[in-house]
């Protein structure tokens, strides 16, 4: 996700989101991992974004019938996000 901000790697994203919801792993601690482990490599600029979207699409689960469609659409949020920051940056 970090690497590449891609279609591609949106894809694989998904496939690993699949298997942990088939594997009974409750969507919010999924998110809850996933944030955890993005806010270990960025810097605090991006921590603040990200735990909001975290929030916003945590609240999205819990209203929400199918957990993929959330859980997907945070990481299109982070990589879209991420992508910008790094443009930016340049």
């Amino acid at each position: 996700m970090m690497k590449e901000q891609s279609p591609k790697s949106l894809y694989l994203v998904r496939g690993k989101l699949y298997e942990l919801l088939a594997n009974c792993i409750p969507p919010d601690v999924i998110l809850k991992g996933l944030l955890a482990e993005l806010l270990k490599k960025l810097d605090d600029e991006m921590k603040q974004e990200l735990v909001l979207w975290a929030a916003f699409y945590e609240h999205r689960l819990c209203e929400g019938q199918k957990a993929i469609f959330h859980l997907e659409a945070f990481v299109a949020k982070f990589m879209s996000v991420y992508k910008n920051y790094i443009v930016s940056m340049f």
